[in-house]
């Protein structure tokens, strides 16, 4: 690409992207449409300088291929580390954990607790980091040291030990999930996302297929001069170590910064994401953005759905092991058996990232069908027979729906907040409601109910399960009527416009790190359903 190339737009439409440096973009009719700095909005330099040019098809599909596998492999194996890392308990629990270190099943259950108790704090903390540094050294170097902490599990004999270790490894892996999917949208365009967004996140169900499979292996081990349990966590933490130096060296920034790109490639890179309408990266924290996200409903319905979706979350990926066992199998049979969960977790993301990918407005239709599943498979664990002991295990399954929900919810962020310190500052609070659920779940498992089933483990399972999708339905039917709200007073402000009109000035504006509310053309294509 040459800058012969690049075709000369009118001057109207270059205004809102080449006064960055201004307090004020006027586009058009619109005023006073507040911008960030030029040179804190990353990859902003190439989108204006190349501002006309139109990339091909060919080429948009050169670059996805590109970042699918150069990008996509990074965030699988991380997320999926960090899941193995965090439930790396529950194989301790059932390999004598809670025996070797001394402790009570009370107690044990502070640990579970103590994880997001450091997530909690960090959460915030951890992403401001990714905003203002460059975010394949933070993460590889905050993947490197959770590594060794996890590893140094094993070192540890008693309840404050523990408790300390867990609280360091939470406020860690704080940054992971989130950090993310914040970085998510960097890459891709919007309806590539979803699938992507949720592929990462499957790696949740295939760190519990590779942490059963080798559990079981450890379990068969002889010799090692360590107890079981402490050994499954020197491996886990270990390759986890050793992920965090390969992160340090291969994960970019951005596209704008991503050595395996030419730099026109990098040019379609950053064109492409800007389409998503929401900008790209933005180095610069700002309070009016938080305060925005404060003011914005689905701020709350997001935080309300992810209190309740976690509280069975803390139940399954702490005590799964336990619970199966108390059907009447032994420690192996166990291991194995906690398998097909991961199984059920894995498709059921994919699947619905994809349809949600295709299919417009599909999203809390996925949400919806996934909780629904949920719902039903804790039904059956409250109220089965006892003596159905498969079919209950079956059930039990097919709680790995659970995390369709949320996923889905951490997309709606990203596909229809603007701003990056709005997007940021929803998502963390996004994980402060999946912190205090995760604080609370482990403590309905009551060691005492083994023999009856655990009865109010899964009667607030099937609580929090419910209530999820309600506060689910009220996001969808609420981005529903405001989406048909905002064109309906578009049109009787004369505002209406072609397509392709709205899509290049809602791009233009993105790309200055607005939010969603500033822009009402960009408001009236929130795609939230």
């Amino acid at each position: 690409m040459s800058t012969d190339q690049v075709q000369v737009q009118s001057e109207k439409d270059q205004v809102a992207v080449r006064e960055v440096d201004a307090d004020v973009v006027d586009v058009g009719d619109l005023k006073g449409i507040a911008v960030g700095d030029h040179a804190h909005e990353v990859g902003l330099d190439l989108y204006t300088q190349y501002e006309g040019y139109e990339y091909t098809f060919e080429e948009s599909k050169s670059i996805l291929r590109k970042i699918d596998l150069r990008i996509l492999p990074i965030f699988c194996l991380t997320q999926g580390l960090a899941f193995l890392d965090k439930t790396a308990i529950n194989y301790g629990n059932l390999f004598g954990m809670k025996d070797g270190v001394h402790v009570t099943s009370k107690q044990f259950s502070w640990f579970a607790s103590a994880f997001y108790l450091g997530y909690l704090v960090s959460a915030w903390p951890g992403n401001i980091l990714l905003q203002k540094y460059n975010t394949g050294r933070v993460m590889g170097i905050i993947c490197f040291i959770w590594g060794i902490i996890c590893a140094c599990t094993a070192a540890c004999h008693n309840f404050a030990g523990v408790l300390i270790n867990r609280l360091l490894l939470g406020s860690l892996e704080a940054a992971v999930t989130p950090g993310l999917g914040l970085m998510t949208p960097l890459w891709w365009k919007l309806d590539e996302i979803p699938v992507r967004h949720l592929t990462w996140y499957s790696f949740n169900g295939w760190a519990g297929i590779i942490g059963g499979l080798v559990a079981y292996g450890i379990g068969h081990a002889s010799g090692s001069g360590i107890p079981t349990w402490a050994l499954i966590f020197v491996v886990f933490g270990s390759f986890t170590s050793l992920w965090g130096i390969i992160i340090l060296l291969f994960l970019p920034d951005s596209p704008a910064s991503a050595r395996f790109l030419s730099q026109d490639q990098k040019v379609v890179a950053i064109k492409r994401v800007a389409e998503n309408r929401t900008g790209t990266k933005n180095t610069k924290f700002k309070w009016e953005q938080v305060r925005e996200a404060l003011k914005d409903p689905k701020t709350y319905f997001l935080f309300l759905a992810s209190v309740t979706a976690q509280i069975p979350n803390g139940v399954v990926t702490n005590f799964s092991s336990i619970i199966i066992s108390g059907f009447g199998f032994n420690q192996l049979q166990t291991t194995l058996l906690d398998i097909p969960s991961s199984v059920i977790q894995i498709v059921s993301l994919v699947l619905s990232g994809y349809f949600a990918g295709k299919f417009k407005n599909s999203r809390a239709i996925m949400m919806f069908i996934g909780n629904s599943a949920c719902i039903i498979a804790a039904c059956c664990l409250t109220y089965a027979p006892k003596s159905q002991t498969w079919g209950r295990l079956v059930a039990f399954w097919f709680t790995g729906f659970s995390s369709v929900g949320f996923s889905l919810g951490m997309v709606m962020i990203t596909a229809n907040v603007g701003g990056y310190t709005k997007r940021q500052t929803m998502t963390a609070i996004n994980f402060v409601g999946y912190c205090i659920g995760n604080i609370a779940g482990p403590h309905v498992v009551k060691g005492e109910e083994k023999a009856a089933g655990y009865p109010t483990a899964t009667k607030a399972m099937l609580a929090g399960y419910t209530a999820k999708t309600i506060f689910h339905l009220m996001l969808g039917f609420y981005m529903l009527y405001w989406n048909r709200k905002w064109d309906k007073q578009a049109k009787e402000r004369g505002e209406e416009m072609s397509e392709n009109e709205r899509a290049k000035k809602a791009e233009q504006i993105g790309m200055t790190d607005a939010t969603e509310w500033t822009w009402v053309s960009l408001k009236s294509k929130e795609r939230g359903l």
